[in-house]
C-alpha cells in the first residue's frame, strides 16, 4: 500500500537514542516514507491533517511537554488517544513498556485482533534487526488485508480532489462560502448544510471521473471468502442509517423514539427548520409491535417460499414501506420497521419532541426514497380500468 509511515515516539528526533537510529533506516530507505512525531498532541493534529498512513508506529509512554521548567516529568500514554481516534491503518505499538492484558483485550475490542499489533523493544537493540522486523509485520498485514488497498486510493483521491475543488472555488470567488450561505439563508435553507452539501456533490462528481479510482474499482479481485448474513446486516445497518453525534443538528431523517412502541422518522424538509412560526414537525410513526407482527407474519411466508423475499423488500405495495435493519436496539440487526402510509403520517409539536431523539438517521437516498413514495401514495389518483380485451388487442401480433 502507499502511504507514509507515522512514527510517534517522543526520542525519534534525539540523535543519540536508538529510535532515532531506526527512524534513520526508514528515512534512508526508498521504500517507506516516515514522517516523525515527537508526543501526543501533534499525533493528534497530524492524524486530523493525514487521512491516509501506511502504519502508525506508535511508543506507549510520552514525556508530556513541560508549561514550566520546575516542573516534574510527567508521563501520558496514548490509551485515551486510541479509544477516541477511530484509525483505519495499522497501528503497530512499539514500546520497552510491556502492555497489560487488560489494556490490550481493551485495544483489541476497538481495532479488532488483525489491526493492532503489539512488540516491545528489544533490550539489545539493532537497528537492522528492529526494521526488518517492522517492515515485515507491516508487509505481511498488508497481503493479508488486500481488501484495504481500495479504501487508501479512494481516500488519496478525496484528498487530491479536494485540492483542486478548493482551488477553483477560491480562484472563482475568494467569498464563496458566504455566497452560498447567504443564498440558503435568503432561500430558507439552514445553510451550513446546504454548502457541506454543494461541495459534497462536486466533490462526488470529481471522484467518479477519477481513473486510478475506477481502474482500483474495476481490477478487484474481491477473496472466495463466506460472510455471514449477520455481518451483511451490520454493513447495511451502516448504509442505511447514520449514528448521530449527540450536539448534531436536527436533520430530516432523523429517528424518534417517542415511547417503547412508538417510533418516528422525521419527514419535515430541512429548510423549514428554521421557521420560528412554524411550531411542529412532520412524522411518519412507525409502530414496533406491527413491524414485529409484520415480520413474524413473512418469516412464515419465507418458509414455505423462500422468494417471497424479494417481494417484500422491493417495496412492491404503494400503502407501505418497509426498512431493513431498523435500529429498534444498536445490538439487534434483522428487524424489520413496517410504515403503513394510510395511517403514519402524524404532526408533532416541537414542545412533545423533548429528549425523543435516538442516534440514529435515515440516510439519503433512503429518506428520499421513502419520502417520494409517501407523496406517491397519499397523491395517487384512480382511473377506470382498461377491459381485459383493449389489452390483449395492443398485445396481439
Amino acid at each position: 500500500m502507499n502511504g507514509i509511515i507515522l512514527y510517534a515516539d517522543d526520542d525519534v528526533l534525539n540523535s543519540k537514542s536508538s529510535e532515532n537510529k531506526l527512524f534513520q533506516k526508514f528515512n534512508s530507505s526508498t521504500e517507506h516514507s516516515v514522517l516523525p512525531i515527537t508526543n501526543l498532541e501533534d499525533l493528534e493534529k497530524t492524524i486530523s491533517c493525514v487521512s491516509t498512513f501506511r502504519a502508525l508506529l506508535l511508543d506507549w509512554t510520552f514525556k508530556k511537554p513541560k508549561i514550566d521548567e520546575d516542573m516534574p516529568d510527567i508521563n501520558e500514554n496514548p490509551l485515551e488517544f486510541l479509544k477516541s481516534n477511530k484509525i483505519y491503518s495499522l497501528v503497530y505499538i512499539y514500546s520497552r513498556e510491556s502492555l497489560s492484558e487488560q489494556t490490550k483485550n481493551e485495544l483489541k475490542d476497538i481495532y479488532g485482533d488483525k489491526k493492532i499489533f503489539f512488540e516491545q523493544k528489544s533490550g539489545n537493540f539493532n537497528e537492522e534487526e528492529e526494521f526488518e522486523k517492522i517492515c515485515n509485520g507491516i508487509s505481511t498485514f498488508e497481503k493479508e488485508n488486500k481488501h484495504m488497498e481500495i479504501p487508501f486510493v479512494w481516500s488519496q483521491s478525496i484528498n487530491k480532489s479536494a485540492q483542486i475543488i478548493f482551488s477553483e472555488l477560491e480562484q472563482a470567488d475568494s467569498n464563496w462560502i458566504k455566497e452560498i450561505m447567504d443564498t440558503a439563508s435568503a432561500d430558507g435553507e439552514e445553510p451550513c448544510s446546504e454548502v457541506i452539501n454543494i461541495f459534497q456533490n462536486i466533490l462526488s462528481e470529481s471522484l467518479i471521473q477519477d481513473n486510478i479510482l475506477r481502474k482500483s474499482l474495476s481490477d478487484y479481485k474481491p477473496s472466495d471468502a463466506v460472510v455471514s448474513e449477520e455481518n451483511t446486516a451490520k454493513l447495511h445497518r451502516r448504509l442505511f442509517y447514520t449514528r448521530l453525534t449527540v450536539d448534531a443538528p436536527i436533520m430530516t431523517g432523523d429517528i424518534f423514539k417517542f415511547d417503547d412502541n412508538e417510533y418516528g422518522i422525521l419527514i419535515t424538509p430541512e429548510c423549514d427548520f428554521k421557521n420560528k412560526n412554524k411550531d411542529s414537525y412532520e412524522f411518519l410513526i412507525i409502530k414496533k409491535d406491527l413491524s414485529n407482527a409484520y415480520q413474524k407474519n413473512k418469516q412464515g411466508d419465507y418458509k414455505k417460499n423462500a422468494n417471497s423475499a424479494k417481494q417484500i423488500f422491493t417495496n412492491g405495495v404503494i400503502s407501505r414501506h418497509i426498512l431493513a435493519s431498523f435500529p429498534f436496539t444498536e445490538e439487534q440487526f434483522d428487524t424489520i420497521a413496517l410504515i403503513e402510509f394510510g395511517s403514519a403520517f402524524k404532526n408533532k409539536s416541537k414542545d412533545e419532541l423533548g429528549a425523543c431523539r435516538t442516534l440514529f438517521k435515515l440516510n439519503s437516498p433512503y429518506i428520499h426514497q421513502l419520502r417520494q413514495r409517501f407523496v406517491a401514495f397519499m397523491g395517487r389518483y384512480g382511473v377506470p380500468a382498461m377491459p381485459d380485451s383493449l389489452k390483449s388487442y395492443h398485445l396481439k401480433s
